[in-house]
């Protein structure tokens, strides 16, 4: 038991050292090597922080599900779904930091399951669709910017299409 309280203080430790790395913006490799964040580890950051949400997403659904099977109490019950949703709050901070960052990685879904690319494509999400959205928001634009904008929005057009 003592062996397990001492792993368990130490694991909180090491997350406690992990959470304030990360907001010093230093990305820490799995073989223990430090870097200062840059951009071209930001969807790198962003896959491990995914995967680890995705974890623990498995964990709290098994946990609800079972609750549900053996007739939690509300309260019990309760508790697990505000789990949940503090969870779910938790990946959409993750993707503002992420888009951040890079904004195009997140929209392309490159860092969701092939069927979960399959499922936006069947519903009809079309990155080029948000393009359009953001041109209003951006105004005003120089001429440049807008032919800049022009063209992403083909090129991602033209990369749906295929």
């Amino acid at each position: 038991v003592q062996q397990l309280e001492s792993s368990r203080m130490k694991l909180s430790q090491l997350e406690q050292e992990l959470q304030r790395a990360r907001q010093q913006g230093i990305f820490i490799s799995s073989s223990g090597e430090q870097s200062q964040s840059t951009s071209g580890n930001g969807a790198s950051s962003f896959h491990v922080e995914y995967s680890r949400w995705l974890e623990e997403q498995n964990r709290r659904i098994s946990e609800l599900r079972e609750a549900v099977s053996s007739h939690a109490a509300d309260g019990e019950l309760r508790l697990i779904v505000d789990g949940v949703i503090t969870h779910y709050e938790d990946i959409f901070r993750i993707k503002n930091d992420a888009a951040k960052a890079d904004v195009f990685h997140i929209l392309s879904g490159m860092w969701k399951t092939p069927a979960e690319r399959c499922f936006l494509w069947l519903g009809g999400f079309r990155s080029s669709e948000l393009l359009k959205l953001l041109i209003t928001q951006l105004e005003p634009l120089t001429e440049q910017q807008l032919l800049a904008i022009n063209n992403l929005q083909q090129t991602s057009q033209q990369a749906e299409d295929a």
